[in-house]
Parts: C-alpha cells; sequence; structure tokens
C-alpha cells in the first residue's frame, strides 16, 4: 500500500469517527461526544493488501479491521469432506459410521509435494499412543514451554475450536481434505474460529497446560472417521518430516494396541527409520520410499495378492512406486486387484 493510500485511508478513518454520533442524533451535554465502537462504524472495503502465500490476501475495511481472504479454499466448501458429518459442536461427528464400515485398507493421499506438510510442533514424544493404566492414550504428547506455536500440518477446515470440557482444554480439530483429522489438545491459546480454512504451517494456537495436564505441553492425535490411530504412523516429531507421501492406512492400526514402532518390529524392516525424500515428482511417484525389506535375492521380486492388498500398500511394503509397478506388470493404477494375482515388485 503506497503512501498516499495510507494517508487517505486514515483521514477516512478520522472524519468516520468524528461524524458519529449517538443513536438519538444528540451529543450529550457537559462533554464530548462518547467514542464510537468498532463494531458500530461503516464497515467498507478499502483496499487489499497481498501476502507472500498467492493464495491469501488481507482485506483492510474502514472501521480498522481486517481480514484473510482465501477464495482458492473457500471453494472447498462444497466438497463432500466439508458438508457430510461436519459437526461443530461436539468431538465426534461420525457417530453413523462404525470400525466394521470402514474397509480394510484405506489409501490416503498425504500430499503432492513437501510444502503441503508442516510438523505441528517438533520435539522428543514423551507419551506414546497405546494403553495408560486403565485408559486409553489416544495420541501422543510432546513437552513444550507455554506459548509456543503450534502449526496446522496440513490445509484444512477448522471443525472444533473451544474450550472442552472431556479434558482436552482448549481443543481445535481441522479436518483435511483426504478426510483425515488432527486434534491439538491442552492450548493456552485458540488462534482460529470454527469455519476458518487454514494453511499448512499456520499458527492455529499455542502450546498450554489447560484441561487435565500434568504440565505444558501438545497432545496431538490424529483420527479417521473418529476412530484414532498412532500418530507416529505418518509422523517423526524428533525430526520434523512426514513419513509417507501416500499413506496406506489398515483398519487394524485403530487398535489401542497397535503403534507404529510395533509395526515396524512386525514387519522386520532392516532399517528402522523411515527415508524421508521424495521421490522425484517427475517420474509420477506417489509414495515416500520406505525403509527398506532384508532383501530377497538378486532377481525379480514378486508378491502374491492378499485380501486387503491395493496398489498403494504394495508399493509402500517393497519400497518402490505404484507407477513402477503397473509398468512392470502392464496393468492400470485403477484397475482391480485379484486375489491370488503375482505381481512384480523388482
Amino acid at each position: 500500500m503506497c503512501k498516499n493510500s495510507i494517508f487517505r485511508f486514515g483521514l477516512l478513518a478520522v472524519l468516520t469517527f468524528t461524524a458519529v454520533v449517538p443513536a438519538n442524533g444528540q451529543r450529550r451535554r457537559g462533554g464530548p461526544p462518547a467514542a464510537p465502537r468498532l463494531e458500530d462504524l461503516p464497515r467498507r472495503p478499502m483496499d487489499t493488501i497481498a501476502t507472500a502465500d498467492p493464495e491469501t490476501k488481507v482485506i483492510i475495511f474502514s472501521n480498522n479491521t481486517w481480514e484473510y481472504y482465501r477464495p482458492s479454499l473457500e471453494r472447498m466448501d462444497d466438497l463432500p469432506v466439508y458438508r457430510n458429518n461436519w459437526d461443530t459442536a461436539s468431538v465426534f461427528s461420525y457417530r453413523n459410521i462404525e470400525l466394521n464400515d470402514l474397509p480394510s485398507v484405506i489409501e490416503l493421499r498425504m500430499i503432492d509435494s513437501i510444502s503441503q506438510f508442516c510438523c505441528p510442533v517438533q520435539g522428543k514424544v514423551l507419551s506414546k499412543y497405546g494403553p495408560r493404566r486403565r485408559r486409553s492414550h489416544n495420541g501422543i504428547d510432546v513437552p513444550m514451554k507455554v506459548g509456543e506455536p503450534v502449526l496446522a500440518a496440513f490445509d484444512g477446515k477448522v471443525r472444533y475450536s473451544r474450550y472442552n470440557t472431556g479434558g482436552f482444554g482448549n481443543l481445535v480439530i481441522i479436518r483435511h481434505p483426504n478426510g483425515l483429522e488432527t486434534w491439538h489438545a491442552h492450548l493456552s491459546k485458540l488462534n482460529v474460529e470454527v469455519g476458518d480454512y487454514v494453511k499448512t504451517g499456520q499458527v492455529i494456537g499455542y502450546v498450554g497446560a489447560t484441561g487435565r495436564a500434568y504440565g505444558p505441553h501438545l497432545h496431538f492425535e490424529v483420527r479417521y472417521c473418529d476412530q484414532s490411530f498412532d500418530p507416529e504412523h505418518l509422523f517423526d516429531f524428533e525430526k520434523g518430516m512426514l513419513k509417507y507421501q501416500t499413506f496406506a492406512l489398515e483398519r487394524s492400526y485403530f487398535n489401542i494396541h497397535s503403534r507404529a514402532s510395533d509395526e515396524l518390529d512386525e514387519e522386520e524392516w532392516e532399517d528402522q527409520e523411515i527415508a524421508n525424500t521424495l521421490l522425484a515428482e517427475a517420474d509420477d511417484s506417489t509414495t515416500i520410499r520406505a525403509a527398506q525389506p532384508k532383501p530377497a535375492g538378486s532377481g525379480p521380486v514378486y508378491h502374491i495378492v492378499r485380501k486387503g492388498d491395493i496398489l498403494g500398500r504394495i508399493a509402500l511394503r517393497y519400497g518402490t512406486t505404484i507407477t513402477k509397478i503397473c509398468q512392470l506388470n502392464g496393468i492400470d493404477r485403477n484397475g482391480i486387484l485379484r486375489l491370488g494375482q503375482r505381481l512384480r515388485v523388482k
């Protein structure tokens, strides 16, 4: 905004303030008129300011207020994910869907590029997902200092933002375009409202110890259709990294005893760390390369299709891509896999 625009805006604001009088049209006797409230002043758009994000602009209004304008995000209102089972008063919104109603494997597209992810906080996980004495701990806890910012992991829309009396304290729930929800609890302050569209990396609140909390920390959960699973399947909180570009979410992961570390042990990965280097996007990759299983020999490697298998999960298991599997077998990525089908994966 140029200096002349600022001057004109400031002059208009001054004139607006001096012109406002009480509703009855009379000034108070014996003193200056009462100061008008911002909400009582005319609110007309005056100027638009660009931001670093090309999809986000700031609108300045005549009553000295402003707001974000994100036309590309607001068009997402028509998506079924933001219309169906959208409850802003309760933490749970899928009461009509049971665990057994979900498919055995759900293929979740997480990101198309690494810029579409930001770790909510970065630090060591103190309390992991799983049973805790006689209760279930449906997320992870990362100790932080009071007031440290909590960031949106992905683009999404705020479904819940209020103080929760069930123990979460100040809680923000964001639903993302792939149907995944991220929960952020015990916040000292909320920085978003219900219905807000948020961008990756946007500050949605600040670390605190509200609700049932032993000290300042972020309690973080990931849920799909209200069913929780271990966030460490997806995130490396110490490194601040996302583990998968496409994630094969198995129904068995919704078991409170199914932890990411346990799953790695069962799969017998040679390397317990998940590689975080994206495969070249020019190769039409759909996954981040997973840790490699123990080599099965120098020749071609095959996989026999079992119940619940999808190309995304098979690609993750063998550290390859859906595109490569389709090329090796001459099949279409949207085709139907047959039980017992023999697929070359390498």
